[in-house]
């Protein structure tokens, strides 16, 4: 059987599981036998006061339906139904030494039984029943008093994880009362975990680091960057001198290798220098600092203009903007 298959009669199995008991599976008693079972399901709950191992909500018994033929309280009250699961509850939660108020809930569970005994020994009479009946069922149908019967099917499922969930829960606080090495165990588990995280961290970070420095130092330099770098060189060392005109020609022209090599055009020295502007995109912002450098190169390298620092700097700056672009 696949996994699907499995997951399907879990499921079924699961809520018809939690489809509420049809009144006809009761158990059917006589308001004699219905007596006989109050009166040992109080001695249940005493025992269970006294001794923790007693309280077993299996020794509860069946649900019932209790027949009142033959006492003369009307076919309309032939017959009612006694449930016990909050009885069940009760003893479960009892079944823990430590719980808080277990003593006070055992004793209400034992007066709530008190109260169905002197129900149950009153023989009915009449109309006077009847009235009291009726005046129970109209309380008991206020919204609060409604019991699980009326909850819809996803509810019942909902209440019956909530309870595995606590059985879970009990079950692993039981095994770390027993095993006290199992707390210290799962925090220094934990610590180790985070310890190990942190230092495949570090050494992923530092593998990365080592990978980026290779690929930096291996990376071969283009004959044009060195060309460029060159003319930018050539460029300083006229300023150094004062040759501001000679160094705008340089800085001009590392300007040009730099964009050919990036291939902005094919290399081709026949060009005038608007023709190299007129090669790149209109509007584009390589464009226009160039046509700046090219401006300022051709009103002191062919106007034979006198150029000064200012001159130079402004050059730098356009070519430095260019790198940048």
């Amino acid at each position: 059987m696949g996994s699907l298959s499995r997951f399907r009669v879990f499921v079924a199995t699961f809520l018809l599981a939690a489809l509420p008991i049809p009144a006809a599976a009761l158990k059917q008693s006589s308001l004699p036998e219905y007596t006989a079972h109050l009166e040992a399901l109080r001695a249940l709950v005493q025992r269970c006061d006294a001794n923790v191992a007693a309280c077993d909500p299996g020794q509860v018994g069946e649900d019932e339906q209790i027949k009142l033929d033959g006492l003369g309280v009307g076919a309309n009250i032939s017959q009612f139904d006694a449930r016990y699961d909050w009885l069940r509850i009760a003893l479960k939660s009892a079944s823990d030494p430590h719980a808080s108020g277990r003593h006070a809930n055992l004793d209400a569970a034992e007066a709530r039984i008190n109260d169905a005994l002197r129900d149950a020994r009153v023989t009915p009479q009449g109309s006077r029943f009847s009235d009291a009946r009726h005046k129970a069922d109209a309380i008991l149908g206020h919204p609060e008093f409604v019991t699980v019967n009326g909850q819809n099917i996803w509810e019942k499922i909902i209440a019956r994880f909530f309870l595995w969930l606590d059985s879970l829960f009990t079950h692993v606080a039981s095994f770390g009362r027993r095993s006290p090495w199992i707390a210290p165990l799962l925090e220094w588990g934990l610590v180790g975990l985070a310890l190990a995280g942190l230092l495949l961290w570090a050494m992923r970070a530092m593998q990365r680091q080592r990978l980026a420095m290779r690929a930096e130092t291996s990376r071969r330099i283009e004959p044009w960057e060195e060309s460029s770098r060159n003319w930018r060189n050539l460029a300083q060392e006229q300023a150094a001198r004062q040759e501001w005109r000679e160094a705008i020609h340089c800085l001009y022209w590392a300007s040009i290798v730099m964009l050919e090599g990036r291939h902005f055009w094919s290399p081709n020295r026949s060009r005038t220098p608007r023709e190299y502007v007129a090669l790149l995109e209109r509007g584009s912002h390589s464009r226009g600092l160039l046509s700046r450098q090219t401006r300022g190169f051709e009103h002191i390298w062919y106007g034979m203009s006198a150029a000064k620092a200012s001159d130079y700097h402004r050059a730098l700056e356009l070519h430095e903007q260019l790198r940048s672009a």
